[in-house]
């Protein structure tokens, strides 16, 4: 059983039995879990500034330019499936 699903149903048997276990659980969840969420966001931001930055390439270099233009449509094809519209 993966470590949220376990803290989960720890703090759910807390729940059901001792009402001051529980808070203390459930702080230490959201604590635990909210610093995860924001790393993931973190490493979001980082990976959709990275392919905003490819997608925005300039094509100044004519034997590259087969290349920069999949890296491109590669960007694109990821932003669109992340969600590109979130701030980075």
């Amino acid at each position: 059983m993966s470590n949220f699903n376990q803290d989960m149903e720890n703090l759910l048997h807390a729940y059901d039995s001792n009402w001051q276990d529980y808070l203390i659980l459930r702080e230490q969840f959201i604590e635990k879990y909210k610093l995860s969420v924001e790393k993931l966001q973190e490493q979001l931001n980082t990976a959709k500034k990275a392919l905003t930055e490819i997608q925005q390439l300039k094509r100044r270099d004519t034997t590259n330019l087969g290349m920069i233009n999949k890296l491109q449509t590669i960007a694109k094809d990821t932003l669109a499936a992340i969600g590109g519209d979130d701030e980075c």
